[in-house]
């Protein structure tokens, strides 16, 4: 499975999970709730397919200093936008941020169904 190939399992996978999340905090806590899992999907989804778009980019033929360096970028700025979309989270979500929460991390299991998909092949 190459590198991109794996993000966009990740992205689709976290996409998956938040649509669930959603879903279930609708029908159990109401729609207040499921927009903050949505919001907490969003942290997750967005940053990780901000990585994807800087790491995977296709670059013809860059070195080996060059991939690193856009791996790097995108890993910062992962980082980055992951703070920003949790802060605006709290602000916004403050009284519902048990569901913002609870997708943000259930959507960061994506990364491990993509190693055990890489593993098992």
């Amino acid at each position: 499975m190459s590198g991109s190939s794996a993000a966009r399992s990740v992205c689709l996978a976290q996409l998956v999970i938040t649509a669930l999340a959603v879903l279930v905090c609708a029908a159990f806590f109401g729609k207040s709730h499921a927009i903050a899992a949505a919001w907490g999907g969003l942290t997750a989804v967005l940053p990780t397919f901000y990585f994807a778009w800087r790491a995977f980019a296709q670059r013809p033929r860059e070195g080996a200093a060059e991939v690193v360096g856009a791996m790097y970028q995108g890993e910062i700025g992962k980082i980055a936008l992951t703070a920003v979309l949790f802060w605006f989270g709290v602000m916004l979500f403050a009284k519902q941020f048990l569901p913002l929460l609870g997708t943000f991390v259930a959507c960061q299991a994506a990364y491990w169904l993509a190693l055990a998909r890489v593993g098992i092949r």
